[in-house]
């Protein structure tokens, strides 16, 4: 496809490929399905204890930056791994840091949670 075909596509053509990017990461990537996994217990807890709208707005908006990270890292590490497939020291940091950026927000989403807990049982 030109690059004019890719931006002009529509609507559900858009979703579609999305979609199929969302479930490439959930397929390829373990960390993917756990970060969803450790959502879906978060949002179970959350329910089970009844915590306030303000709480569950920010831990929503944690699990959702997470796995957007968590995409962003994907499809960065397959870019880098089809452009230079040999191992170099360059590139292993730009993985680390994109996995670091990842860590930041999960340890943010506990601490988060862990302050909405603690608000509910005080």
């Amino acid at each position: 496809m030109t690059k004019s075909t890719f931006k002009n596509q529509t609507l559900s053509r858009r979703l579609t490929n999305a979609c199929k990017g969302i479930y490439f990461c959930w397929q390829e990537e373990n960390s993917f399905r756990t970060h969803i996994i450790l959502g879906l217990i978060t949002t179970a807890v959350f329910a089970f204890l009844h915590i306030s709208l303000i709480w569950w707005a920010l831990i929503i908006l944690c699990i959702g930056l997470i796995l957007a990270a968590e995409t962003l890292n994907t499809a960065i590490e397959a870019l880098i791994d089809h452009l230079h497939p040999e191992i170099h020291p360059n590139i292993g940091m730009v993985k680390d840091i994109m996995a670091g950026m990842v860590l930041i927000l999960s340890l943010m989403a506990v601490i988060i949670a862990i302050l909405a807990i603690t608000d509910k049982l005080s």
